[in-house]
């Protein structure tokens, strides 16, 4: 009996640096069943930290050198180059990896496309969401994080509802080896005391994420105890500018400032609460579900896909984007109220366990796959029988 080939999936991303969408990414591909498909990733710009974790596991990773600006010549250039590959499925992710390699996929006679959509980007362009929709013609299913996503693409973009299917964001939660690490020393070596309390932010230092107003929320409430602090993981072009801002605000020394890192359980183990302060664009925030998974509470702001996420008063407290003081009377209601937190923390993570494992996000994508090669084979079964039957 011959050996069933495997089908070659094959991710395109513009980089894969550090992000939610480069570790969803990253989980994936990792996660497929290697008895059914080949994954291969393909960055279309450059690679990045993520990218070199890929290679060290066995994952092909191609660093593709196309300038996104250069649209005609990068569609020509990846047409040839998927010609070549032999890919059964080309799945992209976002709006400069899917504008180029779908049109790419169509031209060198891909069989199936799949775009996945991880975030609500209300700041696109009419251009922008012409583009999306006529894509999404040539395309066999729009993946979205959430479903706040699905009306963005919806509703924003146009897109036929039938053609989007909602996979939630997954995370393969702790390791052994990361519940067993010595916490204590652990925080020495960032600065922390052990009897400091740990307020934790994981996010990219960007406009976005909110961290003005989160320095702006915890000020007063350091004011008062001496033993909080905030650690904040990540970076981006706003670190000169947060850092003045806490030097102005005159918490500078109870702020840590973890850069980025790639055992964020680990961190993540280090805190007490943890807190999403976004003020836009938040599709399913990984870092909230990775914060569920250890079974930290959690505070974030009520905005896109969060509610989605964490059912307010049970599984975390939600509170309006750019509302510093309602911010910092959450924190200080899991702060001062330890039943509370500890319960929020519980049910956070008997939530990510219902619904956000890598494993359940993995086997639904798994199931797109079959399905789109399933039609795919059923038209050209249908093509070709009235020839035969000549």
């Amino acid at each position: 009996m011959m050996e069933k080939k495997r089908k070659k999936i094959l991710h395109v991303v513009e980089a894969l640096g550090t992000g939610g969408l480069e570790r969803i990414v990253a989980t994936t591909v990792l996660g497929l069943d290697r008895e059914r498909f080949d994954p291969r990733v393909w960055c279309l710009a450059r690679g990045g930290e993520i990218a070199e974790e890929l290679r060290e596991q066995g994952i092909p990773v191609e660093i593709v050198g196309i300038c996104p600006r250069h649209r005609l010549a990068g569609v020509i250039a990846l047409a040839r180059k998927l010609k070549r590959a032999g890919a059964h499925v080309v799945h992209t992710h976002d709006y400069v990896a899917g504008t180029l390699a779908r049109p790419a996929a169509v031209f060198s006679g891909v069989p199936v496309l799949i775009h996945h959509v991880h975030s609500t980007y209300h700041e696109y362009r009419p251009r922008h969401r012409r583009i999306e929709r006529l894509l999404s013609c040539v395309t066999c299913r729009v993946v979205c994080v959430s479903e706040a996503v699905r009306g963005f693409v919806t509703e924003g973009e146009g897109i036929r509802s039938e053609k989007t299917d909602v996979v939630p964001n997954g995370s393969p939660g702790p390791l052994q080896e990361d519940l067993q690490i010595d916490t204590a020393m652990e925080r020495r070596q960032l600065g922390i005391g052990a009897e400091d309390r740990v307020i934790i932010t994981v996010a990219s230092l960007t406009p976005n994420k909110g961290h003005e107003t989160l320095l702006e929320a915890v000020a007063p409430i350091m004011e008062k105890d001496p033993k909080v602090r905030l650690l904040i993981v990540g970076d981006g072009p706003l670190r000169e500018a947060l850092t003045q801002q806490s030097q102005a605000l005159g918490i500078a020394s109870r702020v840590q400032w973890a850069g980025l890192r790639s055992d964020i359980f680990r961190i993540l183990r280090l805190s007490d609460l943890f807190v999403l302060p976004s003020l836009y664009r938040e599709g399913l925030s990984l870092a909230v579900i990775e914060a569920m998974a250890a079974g930290l509470p959690v505070v974030c702001t009520n905005l896109d896909g969060m509610s989605e996420l964490v059912d307010h008063g049970e599984s975390g407290l939600l509170v309006p984007a750019g509302d510093a003081a309602g911010l910092s009377r959450a924190l200080l209601m899991l702060l001062n109220g330890d039943d509370l937190a500890k319960r929020v923390g519980c049910s956070g993570r008997a939530r990510y366990e219902r619904h956000f494992t890598s494993d359940l996000m993995i086997r639904r994508i798994e199931g797109l796959y079959d399905q789109c090669l399933e039609n795919q084979r059923t038209v050209q079964a249908g093509i070709r029988a009235p020839e035969q039957k000549r």
